[in-house]
């Protein structure tokens, strides 16, 4: 990602706070300015950093062993990121870093990296949000970054602030030094908070109080827990009258050394209103974008406004493009959006890969627009992708890329063809490698449209092959898949018969069998081409 607008580092590690991030070495001083940043993993060192990572000023050093850590840092060349994230560097690793002028900060071995990128993101958007509203401040009323409103709630009332959506994820939160409770900290660190603590909260109806009523909620401290008092009020949407509006997630305030503010109550309801505000203007931007990108895929028709939605998504028209479509394999679940995390985790790598890269869902489908992307670089970013996601969420995936084409307005095209490869893929899965691109892939998709057809006409399909069918049903006989390995291997009895674990002469009776019950000639061309192509319909 790329803000254009930088922060400083210092005032980055700030707004972390030392319950996620801690300074270990800043060469060149906390004043270098950050406004871009790119999730590093181990695929990213074997197929090489895509032109946003090489740019990016701050790493999150992804599971990455210190030898590794130090090959990457030694040979990143001309451009260096102003600094590194990693779970406990070591002295090998921060030296290194020391000698180049990169930052290292270490992560809490606890934290969860994609939340912690998610956290820098919105840190950084604040700074683009601050700067497009005139530099103003949370306390002038600007009211676009919930780190400014979570430290301006904990400036006034005195204690630690923690803003969380409908999922209980955490947007933002102010500093807090050492005064966290361990709910606070884990729940900052994307963990579970201790299940002790979590199953009180519930059992005193902490949690279902905050989801059907407006009411600030007092959570009473808990020594023996080592739970703080706190105060927290849900966020909804506005509503006129007493119906309570949509439930956007929680303002928690956490008492810290010293009692909190008199006011506390009418300040967290204040904050409360200006989180909804913020995070109704966010996902109605979301949702923009994203309709923006299912239009260019043609989802409401191949004819699109390439110039409009050019300008819009910040994509040059003419520009050449390929689109890589990704469904899952066989026997995984029905559609991506199954998979927790799939889809933003793609967008994720897509960005890292191409910074003008643009990601949707569209049914059971994802889709990645590259604009000015080659045909064997989008090739070994979707082998990458596929392998992440099976090596992240233990689902297997199939890439069709298709393209380069001329324009934006060939993305639908692009898409409908990388569609039918996918659709021959399900019908004929061993004819369609897991990554492929749309030009190798013709045969497979040829021959599913072709068994497509026949399938919708049943009439057309070899009745000798369905009588060969029924008689395996009933008979318990293997005839069905021997006549199929020996037409597939042109009639090359020993490699057929390795396929299917017989001896050959086993195969050689069974398809003389197979002649005498349905009166076929198998030395005929024609009879093998009708037949071949019935047994894929059966």
């Amino acid at each position: 990602m790329d803000n254009r607008r930088g922060l400083p580092l210092g005032r980055l590690l700030l707004a972390l706070d030392r319950t996620v991030v801690t300074l270990v070495t800043a060469p060149r001083g906390l004043d270098e300015s950050v406004s871009s940043l790119a999730m590093i993993d181990i695929d990213d060192i074997h197929y090489g950093l895509g032109r946003a990572a090489r740019g990016a000023d701050l790493y999150l050093l992804v599971g990455l062993d210190d030898e590794t850590t130090r090959r990457l840092l030694a040979g990143l060349g001309g451009h260096r990121p102003v600094a590194v994230m990693s779970k406990s560097p070591s002295e090998e690793v921060v030296a290194l870093a020391d000698r180049l002028g990169i930052a290292v900060i270490s992560v809490d071995p606890h934290a969860r990296w994609e939340r912690l990128y998610n956290l820098v993101v919105r840190v950084l958007d604040g700074v683009r949000v601050l700067d497009d509203d005139g530099g103003e401040s949370m306390r002038a009323g600007n009211t676009g970054d919930l780190f400014e409103l979570a430290g301006e709630v904990a400036r006034r009332t005195g204690g630690l602030v923690s803003i969380e959506d409908e999922r209980s994820h955490v947007l933002a939160y102010s500093t807090a030094g050492d005064e966290a409770d361990e709910l606070r900290r884990l729940s900052i660190l994307g963990r579970e908070g201790p299940p002790e603590m979590l199953a009180w909260l519930r059992q005193w109806g902490v949690m279902d109080a905050l989801r059907t009523s407006s009411d600030v909620v007092v959570v009473d401290e808990r020594a023996d827990l080592a739970l703080r008092r706190r105060l927290a009020v849900a966020i909804r949407t506005p509503s006129g009258g007493e119906q309570l509006g949509a439930f956007l997630g929680v303002v928690w305030l956490q008492e810290g050394a010293t009692p909190l503010a008199d006011d506390a109550s009418q300040v967290l309801v204040g904050a409360a209103a200006v989180a909804a505000r913020v995070i109704a203007r966010r996902r109605a931007a979301g949702s923009d974008h994203d309709d923006l990108v299912r239009r260019l895929v043609g989802s409401r028709g191949e004819v699109i406004d390439a110039g409009h939605l050019g300008a819009q998504l910040g994509i040059d028209p003419a520009s050449p493009v390929s689109v890589v479509a990704f469904g899952v394999a066989e026997g995984e679940p029905a559609a991506l959006d199954s998979v927790t995390g799939h889809v933003s985790a793609l967008m994720l790598h897509a960005s890292a890969f191409s910074p003008l890269s643009v990601t949707t869902l569209v049914g059971p489908r994802a889709y990645v627009v590259l604009p000015g992307v080659s045909a064997d670089a989008a090739m070994s970013w979707a082998r990458a992708a596929v392998d992440a996601t099976h090596r992240q969420f233990g689902v297997r995936v199939r890439a069709v890329i298709a393209g380069p084409a001329d324009g934006l307005a060939e993305v639908p095209a692009l898409r409908t063809h990388a569609d039918q490869v996918l659709d021959a893929a399900e019908r004929e899965g061993e004819l369609i490698d897991d990554v492929t691109t749309v030009e190798r892939s013709r045969t497979g998709v040829l021959l599913g449209e072709i068994v497509g057809m026949l399938s919708e006409n049943p009439d057309l399909v070899d009745p000798r092959v369905t009588s060969l069918a029924a008689l395996d049903d009933e008979s318990g006989s293997e005839f069905t898949p021997s006549l199929r390995a020996y037409l597939d291997h042109f009639g090359d009895v020993r490699t057929a018969a390795s396929d299917l674990h017989v001896h050959p002469n086993t195969l050689r009776y069974r398809i003389r069998r197979i002649q005498e019950l349905t009166g076929m000639d198998l030395d005929d061309p024609a009879t093998r081409l009708v037949v071949a192509l019935s047994l894929r319909v059966s």
